[in-house]
């Protein structure tokens, strides 16, 4: 009897339905069973880095993280069996290419298209019940950041990898990233929360996702437990007044305490004006965003045109200085409002 003929069957027989039924399911179960393990093999983080260096930088930051018990894909892939088989389809073409040039062809260095959602963090991260250990004095109410659309990767973005694609450090030969340059890269300043990233959102909440928000509060009690306000700043004119100004201008004492706290978290540039309190509040973002905006002074232009030259006549042009400039825009030194003085006179 040939091979041929044991496979035959006479379904008219109770016998050979039943040693069919068993050959069909022995095969599909080996199947299943080589899929699931196949999946699993391609799921762990081992595997991504064996098939090509270009997950290399990655591999190493993730190794030395906080998250090196957690799998790659338990961040980066939707849950679910349909999405896992989903992705699954999707990634073969890496594989298959791979597997016939032994190159990588992504666009390298990798990086993320899309913000992962927060809902993939919660699934470890409960924001609603769990005890956070934030650093210092520090108050921050993860509920209400959540809430009002703030996703967890918006401050949280170097938790796993450092940022280092966004540092630009991924570059050049990154088959050779050892341990060490993950550790490197994964300081404390690359992992953690940067408070310019507050400082940002808090003036252009729309930038990260806030709806309907124009602005956050600035009071640093709002989020930080040990600081307050100091009393000079309780005045009504602190601001509206231009007292602030005043006492900037006062002394080094008092300019010193200006540059203490708005130049933390604060996107600030090199202006050279030759006046250092001018060149602060020119150059520093949390100064510059209100001398940018037009003060209720100025609101009626047919008034306050014909009437400027009695104020500055009044306080002098100081007062001016902290928007305009006397001339046309040079380089970086650009004063925070676009009109300059020089546009109507003459000044030298």
């Amino acid at each position: 009897m040939g091979i041929r003929d044991k496979f035959k069957f006479d379904l008219s027989k109770t016998e050979d339905k039943l040693k069919l039924f068993i050959l069909v399911s022995g095969a599909l179960l080996f199947i299943l069973v080589a899929a699931v393990a196949g999946i699993s093999l391609t799921m762990s983080p081992e595997f991504c880095v064996l098939c090509h260096d270009a997950m290399q930088p990655e591999y190493v930051t993730w190794k030395v993280s906080s998250h090196s018990n957690i799998r790659c894909v338990d961040c980066h892939m939707e849950p679910g069996v349909v999405n896992i088989l989903i992705e699954k389809v999707m990634a073969s073409k890496h594989l298959i290419n791979y597997a016939i040039t032994k190159e990588y062809k992504e666009e390298k260095p990798l990086h993320m298209k899309n913000e992962l959602p927060s809902h993939l963090c919660e699934k470890c991260h409960n924001v609603k019940n769990r005890n956070f250990t934030l650093s210092g004095d520090l108050i921050v109410p993860h509920e209400l950041h959540g809430e009002k659309g703030v996703g967890c990767v918006k401050c949280h973005s170097g938790v796993a990898h450092g940022n280092i694609y966004k540092r630009g450090v991924s570059v050049g030969d990154i088959g050779a990233w050892t341990l060490e340059d993950g550790k490197k890269n994964m300081a404390k300043q690359f992992t953690q929360p940067d408070m310019d990233v507050c400082v940002e959102c808090h003036m252009n909440p729309a930038k990260f996702g806030v709806q309907g928000v124009k602005s956050v509060t600035f009071r640093c009690e709002a989020c930080h437990k040990s600081i307050f306000t100091p009393e000079n700043h309780k005045d009504k004119g602190w601001t509206s007044q231009g007292l602030h100004g005043v006492s900037a201008e006062s002394g080094d004492k008092e300019f010193k305490g200006c540059v203490m706290c708005h130049s933390i978290g604060v996107k600030t540039e090199k202006i050279a004006t030759g006046n250092k309190v001018k060149d602060f509040a020119w150059g520093n973002q949390f100064c510059s965003s209100c001398h940018a905006k037009l003060p209720p002074s100025h609101a009626q232009r047919d008034v306050w045109m014909p009437n400027h030259k009695k104020v500055v006549a009044t306080k002098g042009m100081k007062n001016c200085e902290a928007c305009h400039s006397l001339k046309a825009p040079e380089g970086k030194v650009s004063a925070p409002a676009g009109l300059y003085c020089n546009k109507c006179h003459w000044f030298k």
